[in-house]
């Protein structure tokens, strides 16, 4: 899937942050999903994740572990640990050993 680059309005900043994610609904089908925060902003979020979710839709994104982080950083700077974001965008990433799923996700408030 082609994206056009634009300007950030907020920088982002890189992690490893392992994180697992289902959809917010109530039709009682959960697709949760472990994966990986590779980056992050205040307001969204790119991860990645085994299973694909459609452009719109909702998730819980939680975070299991974060990877060593200074300790001089403040709560701001780091991923947040649990919060509800769309799924803005999502491409199909193959490798030799599995398929994986990147989504770009805004933060809903």
């Amino acid at each position: 899937m082609e994206r056009k680059l634009r300007e950030r309005i907020a920088p982002r900043n890189p992690t490893e942050t392992v994180i697992t994610c289902r959809p917010f609904d109530s039709n009682g089908a959960i697709y949760a999903s472990d994966g990986v925060m590779r980056n992050f902003s205040r307001r969204g979020s790119y991860i990645e994740t085994s299973h694909r979710y459609k452009s719109g839709t909702i998730l819980i994104v939680r975070t299991l572990r974060y990877p060593p982080m200074p300790s001089s950083m403040s709560d701001e700077e780091l991923p947040r640990s649990i919060c509800l974001a769309e799924v803005k965008w999502q491409e199909e990433m193959a490798d030799d050993n599995a398929i994986r799923f990147g989504m770009g996700l805004k933060y809903i408030d």
